[in-house]
């Protein structure tokens, strides 16, 4: 059983005694992981297709986690069992993340661990208008860059600049990652001729020298 990187650092940011449902399961790699190393007395395996619950459910059996590991078919958040008190929800769009997250109550949940394929800056920003507060964050590369959230209820105040680059990332991954978007950007101001957004680009290559040391 092979386990991506980004799946293995999910796993870490999932708390003891937890019962975790994760949305958009896969194979139930997660939710397997999560067991295995004691994290979750219990998993919901959810997604709301059959094809990739049949995946996972293979996946429990070979494990022999049927009684740990339960596989549910849910649009988002539509059938997951009340007693789930933290959600994984990974790999999609930020659209598709806010309409999963509007549709539903969250008050069940104690966490959210989120992560989402770019527009971090947006679920940031969705995060703490809604009653919720990033308690950490993480950030890996694994062909890409992936950036995991960790989230609970309360609330927070954030500057644009902690929008942008989060309030607890740094090292060596967060430093590479951010040499790679100074790079782009400054392959797109090449090419602009809009004045507007060669400021918009321009204050944030500045952004990101101060922030960075880059």
């Amino acid at each position: 059983m092979r386990i991506s990187k980004r799946i293995r650092e999910i796993e870490k940011l999932i708390p003891q005694n937890s019962i975790v449902a994760d949305i958009g399961c896969d194979h139930a790699y997660l939710c397997t992981l999560a067991v295995l190393h004691g994290k979750a007395v219990k998993c919901y395996a959810c997604d709301i297709a059959q094809g990739p619950l049949e995946n996972a459910k293979r996946t429990i059996r070979e494990m022999n986690l049927e009684d740990r590991i339960f596989p549910v078919l849910s649009d988002g958040l539509e059938h997951v069992p009340a007693d789930a008190n933290v959600c994984v929800i990974s790999g999609m769009g930020f659209d598709t993340l806010k309409k999963i997250l509007e549709k539903h109550d969250l008050d069940q949940f104690e966490m959210l661990i989120l992560q989402i394929n770019g527009d971090v800056y947006d679920l940031r920003k969705w995060i703490i208008a809604h009653d919720m507060k990033i308690t950490d964050e993480r950030i890996i590369h694994e062909g890409h860059y992936y950036t995991i959230l960790v989230c609970q209820h309360g609330h927070d105040h954030y500057t644009e600049e902690d929008y942008i680059f989060g309030k607890y990332l740094q090292g060596d991954t967060f430093q590479d990652y951010w040499k790679f978007r100074k790079q782009k950007i400054q392959e797109i101001l090449q090419m602009l001729h809009d004045s507007k957004q060669t400021d918009e680009l321009t204050h944030l290559l500045k952004m990101i020298q101060r922030k960075t040391g880059a």
